[in-house]
């Protein structure tokens, strides 16, 4: 048994480290786009409504790869999914780049967005089977400053090849450090323990309940296996919790918000703020800090305090998150210094709920074998609310500035605040 503690150990934080790295290395190719916007008006004479066609482009096919590949990583994999993933997308980023005219743009980015969407769904199937349900609270919160320090990064890396060496290199150069981290995923990760010959990890560290549910589920199989009946549809089991559609109609409300701070904050910055576009390129990353610390407290928050109830910590973090944007407006009067600590609040706000929603909650009522399902289906409906807001936004952006932003924010994210207080006491399915 020490034995297997210690492998389990070993291959539980490799597992942990290159999942991060895999997840976190996908804004590499996202997050440029929303860095060099200013430059491709500039440089390439497009407009903020095209810019926005160009992102929405990216986020329709994003919805539409959740809901698709997350049943297609169920079935083949998260190995399959990853890896055509992070090389596809590294490819459109170069592409992106070098390409001319507004038509083709909107092709390869809506391309690169399809690729993208192997990345959530499959990253959540694999580290559900490495972690317990009663350990997901924590350990996703951690695992989800992945895309929140890898946004900042993204960001960085991005607005410093856009400095140095030119718009191309801005799409280029984060393409090529995809490239690695997916050959590093190949060569040394494993989707799951018992591929590693170990037990599944509930059954080495979940507690009685966890245990016992994969035991009953076990059993069934078994059962099924000798009557000879078909194994009942992941999909279905998905959609039956009333969970996953709550939270996917809570995470289109939040991913609207999330995204339009993403895309836009930049060119927010600097049109209405005066700064240019190098200095709100490291600015608008600022707040993503906060982001990751958001993402731990929550996870922290709901297993320790609140039983692994995940609705309770989402409720509480969308009331602050409505309350932060009503405020964000006055705070840019006072000047850099207060206008970046509303932004980190925000950040700090959205984080919390993001994580739980699309990690551990999508673990909790999709199980090991539809956690990928689940995470899709949330994130699906999520990125509607993604797509939705590029052209919306870009729309009004063309015609009455950006300044109205906050205000649609601040009404949005009470929606989700109500959905989640009625399933206050709501805990993982047994």
């Amino acid at each position: 048994m020490d034995a297997i503690s210690r492998k389990f150990r070993h291959y539980r934080m490799r597992s942990f480290t290159i999942l991060w790295f895999v997840y976190a290395g996908y804004y590499l190719t996202r997050k440029n786009l929303s860095v060099c916007k200013t430059t491709l008006i500039d440089e390439r004479g497009l407009s903020a409504a095209e810019l926005g066609w160009i992102e929405g482009a990216f986020l329709a096919t994003y919805a539409l790869g959740q809901f698709l590949n997350g049943v297609l990583g169920d079935r083949l994999g998260p190995r399959v999914m990853l890896a055509t993933g992070m090389i596809s997308s590294a490819a459109m980023s170069a592409l992106f780049g070098f390409a001319p005219g507004f038509l083709l743009l909107v092709l390869i980015w809506g391309l690169n967005g399809y690729a993208q969407a192997s990345g959530w769904t499959s990253s959540v199937k694999s580290m559900a089977q490495w972690f317990a349900t009663r350990e997901r609270g924590v350990i996703m919160g951690f695992w989800c400053t992945c895309y929140q320090i890898g946004s900042l990064l993204a960001g960085v890396i991005a607005t410093y090849s856009l400095g140095q060496w030119g718009l191309e290199s801005a799409f280029a150069a984060p393409a090529i450090i995809l490239v690695v981290i997916a050959a590093v995923y190949l060569l040394f990760h494993k989707d799951t323990p018992e591929k590693m010959g170990l037990p599944s990890a509930e059954e080495h560290y979940g507690d009685d309940r966890g245990r016992a549910a994969e035991q009953t589920e076990r059993q069934q199989a078994a059962q099924r296996a000798q009557t000879g009946q078909a194994e009942p549809s992941v999909i279905r089991e998905v959609l039956s919790h009333p969970m996953v559609w709550l939270m996917g109609a809570s995470y289109f409300c939040l991913k609207f918000i999330r995204y339009a701070l993403l895309g836009w904050l930049p060119f927010y910055m600097t049109r209405e703020l005066g700064f240019n576009p190098i200095e709100s390129g490291y600015l608008a990353n600022l707040p993503e800090i906060a982001g990751f610390l958001g993402a731990i407290s929550a996870g922290f928050v709901s297993d320790k305090l609140m039983q692994s109830r995940r609705a309770p910590v989402c409720a509480i973090m969308f009331l602050g998150l409505a309350l932060a944007c009503a405020l964000q407006t006055q705070l840019n009067a006072f000047g850099t210094v207060p206008m970046i600590l509303g932004a980190c609040l925000i950040f700090f706000m959205i984080y919390g709920p993001d994580s739980i929603m699309t990690g551990a909650a999508a673990m909790d009522f999709g199980s090991r074998k539809g956690a990928a399902t689940a995470a899709g289906l949330i994130n699906g409906f999520g990125s509607i609310g993604a797509a939705v807001q590029a052209p919306l936004l870009g729309y009004l952006a063309g015609i009455y500035g950006t300044q109205y932003f906050f205000h649609i924010f601040a009404p949005l994210a009470v929606v989700p605040f109500l959905l989640m207080v009625s399933q206050w006491n709501v805990k993982a399915r047994a």
